[in-house]
C-alpha cells in the first residue's frame, strides 16, 4: 500500500480545478534537470494514480494523492510542489483583464520590489490556513529581466486569504478549493494582465469573491495597495481596437471577393431586373441586387484562399438607432462549426453598419500563428479589454491553452492594443 502525507494532500486538493495529469507532467519537465529525472518523475506519477485510481474516479483526487505521496516517499519536496503548483496554475489562468500600464520601469533592484515585499520564495502550500487583514496573500512570484537591472515581466501568484466553497451540482456536493489569481506587470507589452478562471457555483461568500467583477475590483485595489504602486489605465477604446482587428483579418478578404463579384456585375443586373418586374412587394431597405450579391459574395468567400493569420468565427456589433446613447439594435454573427463570419450571409448584410460604427462588442477569432491554433475570445468587459483562451475543441480530449500560446496571442493582439 503506497502511503501519501494527508496534511499536504489535503492542502493539494483545494487545487481541485486546475489539478489535471497532463499539466502536471508539463510541470515535471520544467522542474527536471536531466531527462532521466523527468522520466522517472513521470512515470512514478502514473504508477501512483493507478494505485490511488482503484478507490476514486476524480482525476483531481487521486492525483492530488499521488503528489502527496511522491513527497511522502521523498521523490518530491515541498519546493518543488510549490512550484508545480504555481505552473500549474499559471498554464491555466487564461481568462484575462488587461489594462495599459504606465511607461514607468522597474528595477531588479529598486526600492519599489523592497517596499512590496514579495516573498523571497514560492511558497504556496504553508500560506494556505495562515491568518491576514489583507483578502489575498502574495505566494511567489516569477521575474524576467531585459535590459540589465530592469524587469521585463514580474507574475505575482496570488490566492484568497480564505478558503471557499463550491457546490457541484452533478455530484450535489460542496467542495473547499483554492482559488489563486496571476497579477502580470508586462513592461515588454506594456500592459498589466489580471488572469483568472471562470468557475461557478462558488457559495456563501461575498461578491468579492464570489463574482468576476467583484474579484477584479478586489485585485486592483490589494495591487494599489503597494507602496508606490505601477500605474495603469483602463483599456476603454477596446471595442474600436477590436474593430481594427476584424479590418486586419477580413478587409484584403472583402477586396478579393468583391473583385470576383464584378465579374457578375451584368448577369446580376439582368436577374434583379426580372425579379423586380414580377414581383413588386419587397423590401424598402434592401434592394434585390443588395440581396443577390451578399448571398454570392458568401458563396465566393467560401472559395477564396482565407487569411493565412486567422478568422473571425463570430462577432457582435451595435447599431446605435437614434441619438439615444441607450437605444440600439444588436447584430450577432456566429458560426457553431468555427467557420469564418464572412461565409455568413448576415456579415455581407450588415457590413455598411459595422463599417459606420467602426466598433465590436466581442469577437472569437482561430489565430494560426508560430505553428500554433489558438481559439480565443475577445470582449469589452468592466471597463477594459477581456482576453479568453478556450479549448480548441470540446470536452475531455480538448486541445487546453497554454502559456505559450498566451504569449502567442498577445504578440500579435498588441499590435493593436
Amino acid at each position: 500500500m503506497i502511503e501519501y502525507d494527508e496534511r499536504i494532500y489535503k492542502n493539494i486538493v483545494l487545487f481541485s480545478p486546475f489539478i489535471k495529469i497532463g499539466k502536471i507532467q508539463d510541470a515535471f519537465k520544467q522542474i527536471s534537470t536531466k531527462k532521466e529525472e523527468e522520466y522517472s518523475l513521470k512515470n512514478t506519477l502514473k504508477e501512483y494514480n493507478r494505485k490511488f485510481r482503484e478507490k476514486n474516479n476524480k482525476s483531481y483526487d487521486y492525483a492530488s494523492k499521488s503528489l502527496a505521496a511522491m513527497v511522502k516517499n521523498e521523490i518530491l519536496t515541498i519546493e518543488q510542489i510549490d512550484e508545480i503548483l504555481f505552473i500549474i496554475t499559471e498554464d491555466s489562468l487564461f481568462n484575462s483583464y488587461i489594462y495599459k500600464l504606465s511607461s514607468e520601469q522597474l528595477k531588479t533592484n529598486g526600492e519599489r520590489l523592497i517596499n512590496w515585499k514579495l516573498p523571497n520564495t514560492i511558497e504556496i502550500l504553508e500560506n494556505i490556513g495562515i491568518s491576514t487583514k489583507k483578502d489575498f496573500k502574495v505566494c511567489g512570484y516569477k521575474l524576467v529581466e531585459g535590459t540589465p537591472g530592469t524587469v521585463e515581466s514580474l507574475r505575482l501568484l496570488l490566492i484568497d486569504s480564505q478558503i471557499l466553497q463550491r457546490y457541484d451540482k452533478e455530484e450535489d456536493e460542496t467542495y473547499n478549493f483554492i482559488f489563486p489569481t496571476l497579477v502580470e506587470y508586462d513592461f515588454r507589452r506594456q500592459l498589466l494582465h489580471i488572469r483568472t478562471q471562470e468557475i461557478n457555483n462558488i457559495i456563501n461568500t461575498e461578491d468579492k469573491f464570489r463574482t468576476a467583477s467583484g474579484r477584479i475590483k478586489n485585485t486592483l485595489t490589494f495591487i494599489d495597495s503597494f507602496k508606490n504602486p505601477i500605474k495603469y489605465k483602463h483599456v476603454s477604446n477596446f471595442k474600436e481596437k477590436l474593430f481594427n482587428i476584424e479590418e486586419n483579418l477580413l478587409k484584403e478578404v472583402r477586396n478579393k471577393v468583391n473583385k470576383e463579384l464584378d465579374s457578375f456585375k451584368e448577369p446580376i443586373n439582368v436577374f434583379c431586373k426580372s425579379i423586380d418586374a414580377k414581383y413588386k412587394n419587397k423590401s424598402e431597405n434592401i434592394s434585390t441586387t443588395d440581396y443577390v450579391k451578399t448571398s454570392i459574395q458568401t458563396i465566393i468567400a467560401m472559395n477564396i484562399v482565407r487569411n493565412p493569420l486567422g478568422d473571425i468565427t463570430s462577432i457582435k456589433f451595435r447599431n446605435k438607432s437614434t441619438d439615444d446613447e441607450s437605444s440600439y439594435s444588436e447584430v450577432s454573427i456566429r458560426d457553431k462549426k468555427n467557420h469564418c463570419i464572412s461565409v455568413d450571409n448576415l456579415y455581407w448584410l450588415n457590413l455598411a453598419v459595422l463599417l459606420d460604427v467602426k466598433s465590436v462588442e466581442s469577437m472569437k477569432l482561430v489565430l494560426y500563428k508560430d505553428n500554433l491554433t489558438s481559439l480565443v475570445n475577445l470582449d469589452y468587459s468592466l471597463g477594459t479589454g477581456n482576453i479568453k483562451l478556450l479549448k480548441n475543441t470540446a470536452g475531455e480530449d480538448g486541445t487546453m491553452p497554454s502559456q505559450v500560446k498566451y504569449d502567442s496571442v498577445l504578440d500579435e493582439l498588441v499590435k493593436f492594443i
